[in-house]
């Protein structure tokens, strides 16, 4: 628990009672309290001390709540507008709840307050709040939301779904008509989610009816177009907009040379940028970024460089973006002197690199096997001079180089490092540190470091994870863990098509291999097979290896055979190395051994793989059972 400005917060933020005093804090006093609070909060409420006003809200409401407050709409919207957003939220959730009347503009304020927040599902539950009142929503409000909605670009979130549906909730009143905000903003919903067709008869709808769709909304069915990669259809609707009243502007030939620059049609996007010269529009930074990065992508970095040149001697002054894009370009091409070179004329022209400039080129370093490890490090370093914090995304490359690299000693530490500067590790931090430590014996902590994995609400498991931790857990010994979270990974990987994870069911045997049990290895490999799976050889060699240092030569036969079956190319010469690698130490120790066990699973695999009789030595007994030598190890 900590104190702010007066206000006893607990770790997650949310208000409490201040328990220092020497009062004793029960039902009866919070209540007396309640009162004597309310003056200096409308005091505060009078003279716009929001801050004062927030300690004093937070007060009550963790006592009582604060309906009776005169001026409350006002203590909600000042809270709101002067950076008090959560307490003012959590105003307005209490009045909500207690059904208290507010009025339609406070409800307004909620949900401008919430965007501008970053918490637009704040601001859906605002308007949802407004729709279940005695008010209704208008149609400006409507569009506000749905609008608000379609800009949120987080993936993984519902928004764009979120922002069709309100669309057909809207469309099904027929507030919309008439009203071409309402119309822009249905259009955007219905791109987000790749209903084009959709935006397409709003567009339509718009023409008949006289509404005259401004160039913003060509502009929002072009951007739908181009990401369906509907290009004839996108080509279409410029020339509409040529022949019509509808002139292109510089965010329409942005768009149009966006898309053909990603699907490499770089003729035809430059020749759109020379039409937009033509008409007389002044291309802008994007306009040329646009196509830099399309000649990036198509490996055209000389011409791109060219494209800077270009765009320096218009008066157009390159930003972060141009540069960065341009560094990705040339690491992308393995030319780490040119991407140097860009940071270095970055800076020149006063412009600071930002964290995803050093994470590429940092990424460029770390895939250049000539480049040693400390060299990525010394980036780091280097953005620790240049004023940029490293983010989650610069450790994690980080830390996949050392663990490729050979030095997974360093993960831990760059681990510990992501944390004491703040950041969330996410999934791929906490695999990286589940591998190394499992990499350098330390499989414990690397099931403690899985665990608290699995604590973190703000990360989820994935695959990957589950794969790592399995050697983890074969490691320690502990089989049933890691075979449950072989089946989830298993599981997860046959949902998207995808055949079983071979390096976790590699681990696995091995494991089984490290106890001596043969049969639950080639229980692992059965199931990896059933699965679709395809050995490589080292799983091959490990269930060969366990069968016949624990004598069952049948099973290694069957498994022979099994390979053969899957038509998988079986190598005599390894097979034959390890078991004639077997023999030679069963041959160290013959001295103390004075009679071997020869049973016919033995001799059938020496015979398949062409194994002369002088291994056999001379006093071997005859006729001793399979079933015999199948129970126990051999010598």
């Amino acid at each position: 628990m900590s104190e702010s400005n007066g206000v006893w917060t607990t770790k997650d933020g949310s208000a409490s009672p201040d328990y220092s005093s020497d009062r004793q804090w029960n039902g009866r006093d919070a209540w007396n309290v309640h009162k004597p609070l309310q003056a200096p909060l409308e005091d505060a409420i009078r003279h716009g001390n929001w801050l004062e006003a927030r300690g004093l809200v937070d007060k009550l409401l963790s006592v009582g709540t604060v309906q009776d407050i005169s001026s409350l709409e006002k203590l909600i919207k000042g809270l709101c507008t002067y950076g008090q957003f959560q307490t003012g939220w959590r105003l307005f959730k209490s009045c909500v709840e207690a059904y208290h009347p507010l009025g339609y503009s406070t409800y307004q304020t909620m949900i401008a307050s919430a965007f501008k927040a970053h918490q637009p599902h704040l601001a859906l539950e605002a308007f949802r709040a407004l729709m279940a009142s005695p008010l209704r929503p208008n149609v400006v409000t409507w569009a506000g939301v749905i609008s608000g909605l379609s800009k949120q670009s987080k993936r993984g979130m519902p928004y764009a779904q979120q922002a069709y549906q309100l669309w057909k909730e809207l469309e099904s009143t027929g507030l919309q008509a008439g009203n071409p905000s309402a119309h822009a903003a249905g259009m955007n919903a219905c791109v987000g989610i790749g209903r084009i067709s959709e935006a397409t008869s709003i567009l339509e709808t718009m023409n008949a009816s006289g509404l005259r769709p401004d160039v913003r909304a060509y502009n929002t069915l072009l951007k739908g177009l181009a990401a369906s990669k509907d290009l004839e259809a996108m080509e279409t609707l410029l020339d509409d907009m040529r022949e019509g009243q509808m002139s292109p502007s510089v965010v329409t030939y942005n768009i149009v040379v966006d898309a053909f620059a990603k699907e490499g049609r770089l003729k035809e996007a430059k020749a759109c940028m020379e039409e937009a010269k033509r008409r007389g529009l002044e291309l802008d930074v994007w306009s040329y970024s646009t196509l830099i990065k399309g000649l990036c992508q198509a490996e055209s970095t000389c011409e791109a460089e060219e494209v800077l040149l270009a765009m320096k001697a218009q008066g157009v002054q390159p930003n972060v973006v141009v540069y960065t894009t341009l560094i990705d370009g040339f690491v992308r091409v393995g030319d780490l002197e040119s991407a140097q070179r860009m940071l270095q004329d970055m800076q020149a022209c006063g412009l600071n690199p930002n964290t995803i400039t050093f994470n590429i080129l940092l990424r460029g370093i770390c895939e250049c096997l000539d480049r040693p490890v400390e060299d990525a490090l010394t980036t780091l370093r280097d953005m620790g001079m240049a004023g940029v914090v490293p983010s989650t995304d610069t450790f994690n490359t980080l830390m996949s180089a050392c663990f490729s690299r050979g030095d997974p000693a360093s993960v831990p530490h760059l681990f510990r490092r992501l944390i004491s500067l703040g950041h969330s590790p996410d999934a791929l931090s906490y695999t990286s540190l589940i591998a190394a430590l499992t990499r350098i014996d330390r499989p414990t902590d690397a099931v403690l470091a899985f665990e608290a994995m699995q604590a973190d609400s703000r990360v989820a498991i994935d695959i990957a994870a589950l794969n790592a931790v399995v050697d983890a857990y074969a490691r320690c010994g502990r089989m049933p863990e890691a075979e449950t979270c072989l089946h989830e990974a298993s599981q997860r990987r046959q949902q998207r098509g995808l055949p079983p994870p071979l390096e976790a069911y590699g681990a696995l045997i091995a494991g089984y291999a490290r106890r001596k049990d043969a049969d639950m290895a080639l229980s692992a490999l059965q199931d990896f097979f059933e699965l679709g799976g395809q050995p490589d050889a080292q799983m091959f060699d490990t269930v060969l290896d366990v069968c016949v240092r624990t004598g069952r030569f049948r099973r290694a036969m069957q498994v022979v055979r099994a390979m053969e079956a899957s038509d998988k190319r079986v190598d005599k010469a390894r097979i034959k190395s390890v078991l004639e690698d077997m023999m030679r130490r069963q041959g160290l120790v013959g001295s103390r051994i004075k009679r071997q066990t020869r049973n016919e699973g033995l001799e059938r695999l020496k015979f398949w793989l062409g194994i002369p009789n002088r291994y056999y030595s001379e006093d071997e007994t005859e006729g001793e059972s399979e079933s015999n030598s199948e129970g126990g190890q051999s010598p």
